[in-house]
């Protein structure tokens, strides 16, 4: 699996910069990019069963969801490092793991 970050106008290089980034958060959190990517799945899960408590994720999984999240945040800040600040996207989740 490889991560993909697709960023509306961003060059291929861009995106690069930001997926190093994120590759970076993973691995100083010392969790791999599958594990975090299970944890926000889990995380998802949860907010689509209207945060049932009996559905709450793990404390791993919510760890791993938080580091995702991080991930996501600097791939983002990463690949739009130079660009003027209203041009770039809210934090929104860009960033996927794809086979």
């Amino acid at each position: 699996m490889k991560l993909r970050l697709e960023i509306k106008g961003a060059s291929p290089d861009e995106c690069g910069r930001g997926i190093e980034a994120a590759e970076a958060v993973f691995a100083t959190a010392g969790i791999s990019a599958e594990q975090a990517a299970d944890g926000m799945f889990a995380l998802e899960g949860w907010d689509d069963a209207s945060f049932a408590p009996d559905e709450e994720p793990a404390a791993e999984e919510d760890g791993a969801a938080g580091v995702w999240m991080e991930a996501n945040k600097a791939a983002i800040a990463a690949c739009c490092a130079d660009w003027p600040a209203g041009a770039v996207p809210e934090n929104y989740l860009l960033l996927e793991l794809v086979d």
